[in-house]
């Protein structure tokens, strides 16, 4: 009787956020990180790789798995993504300190544009605050945003993958 090998989540979680990280790469050498699109793009590959590493359990697994199996390996997965791109974030402001100025500046253009909602003095404020917590907002929003992002993932995956039923604990023995 030959045995699947099966992926680890943090084999899952490793790839995808390298997946992830080769991306944030490419855009920011490109000059494409303070597009739009591109935090859509980020979204649909942490969502998309945790679906299919979810399914692809599942199917490691001969399907024999229930839907808190599936469950509990995609936010497992999801946490380690989240670690990754905490550590990555980091380490990338910490060597490319023009992309804080950029972000910055991006977000008075931004605030600048809605000019009933705030005077110039609270437009300021609120970037010298941006300015001096700029690391812990990042990670912050990584926190919520991959965890919340991947939870919703790793339902997803969990419900759409095949089960047939967790294996009986005693049925080797």
């Amino acid at each position: 009787m030959s045995e699947n090998k099966v992926t680890s989540s943090v084999l899952a979680g490793f790839f995808i956020g390298l997946i992830l990280i080769v991306f944030a790469l490419i855009t920011y050498f490109t000059g494409l990180y303070t597009e739009s699109w591109n935090q859509w793009v980020g979204v649909l590959l942490l969502g998309g790789g945790i679906i299919f590493a979810v399914i692809n359990n599942s199917k490691e697994r001969d399907h024999k798995v229930t839907f808190g199996n599936l469950f509990a390996f995609g936010f497992k997965t999801v946490a380690i993504i989240t670690l990754m791109m905490i550590a990555y974030t980091l380490l990338f402001n910490a060597l490319f300190p023009d992309v804080k100025e950029k972000i910055i500046d991006l977000a008075r253009e931004n605030a600048l544009k809605n000019p009933g909602q705030a005077t110039d003095q609270q437009i300021e404020q609120g970037m010298e605050m941006f300015s001096k917590n700029y690391t812990l907002f990042l990670i912050i929003g990584i926190l919520f945003w991959y965890l919340v992002g991947g939870l919703v993932a790793s339902l997803l995956g969990a419900a759409i993958a095949k089960k047939d039923g967790a294996e009986a604990p005693f049925e080797n023995a």
